[in-house]
């Protein structure tokens, strides 16, 4: 199962099995089976751009990885890394951006790897002198248009769990980051911690359950 965010909504690339465990479509939600032409995913994104009810899409298939082909050949790809990271408290380090709760992350530059990308986003828009790169996390998915361009961008942004030892922070205005934090993570600040895009808190999941 792919996972998607569009704004506020949620798109899922999932296999026809999976249907029994959906609710039923209505205004809020529609699931569609893809039957291998990409103009049936460009009507279901024009859907759920447009419809403020629908909140939720559910696109089937039998070949998900060929579905997740044919969805990802509509967008302009543009990836970006970024890291959770923690320091010898295990606390975590959030940023507040535009109103909202996030995490340290950026488009990946040419000839750059992800994580060397990852690594300098996180310093750059933190403060953060020197990180280490733990492990990989996860991947999310999100959709938005690009400036003074018709045409939708996919951005699929790789994130790392990171380390660094307690050191001054700052943030980086330019990218309307007010403030930088040191938080206790737990399930309940993740269930409760607003406002947040969905996409954040699932990295934040991410890190839980491997504290599991």
């Amino acid at each position: 199962m792919y996972k998607i965010q569009y704004n506020e909504k949620q798109i899922r690339l999932m296999h026809t099995y999976l249907e029994g465990h959906l609710p039923k479509s209505d205004n809020s939600c529609m699931i569609v089976h893809y039957t291998g032409n990409p103009k049936i995913i460009l009507n279901c994104l024009d859907k759920i751009e447009k419809n403020t009810d629908l909140q939720k899409l559910y696109l089937l298939s039998r070949d998900v990885k060929q579905l997740k082909k044919d969805f990802s050949s509509l967008f302009r790809i543009v990836p970006a890394a970024g890291g959770l990271v923690l320091n010898e408290r295990g606390k975590v380090l959030l940023i507040y951006r535009r109103g909202r709760w996030d995490l340290p992350k950026g488009k990946i530059e040419d000839m750059e790897t992800k994580k060397d990308a990852a690594k300098r986003e996180v310093m750059e828009e933190t403060g953060l002198s020197d990180v280490k790169i733990i492990k990989k996390l996860t991947v999310t998915y999100h959709i938005y248009r690009g400036q003074n361009s018709r045409r939708r961008i996919l951005k699929p942004s790789h994130w790392y769990l990171m380390y660094a030892k307690d050191q001054s922070v700052s943030p980086q205005l330019e990218e309307d980051i007010d403030h930088v934090e040191w938080t206790t993570l737990s399930e309940k600040y993740v269930q409760s911690v607003h406002p947040i895009f969905i996409n954040i808190k699932d990295v934040l999941w991410s890190y839980i359950r491997l504290l599991a």
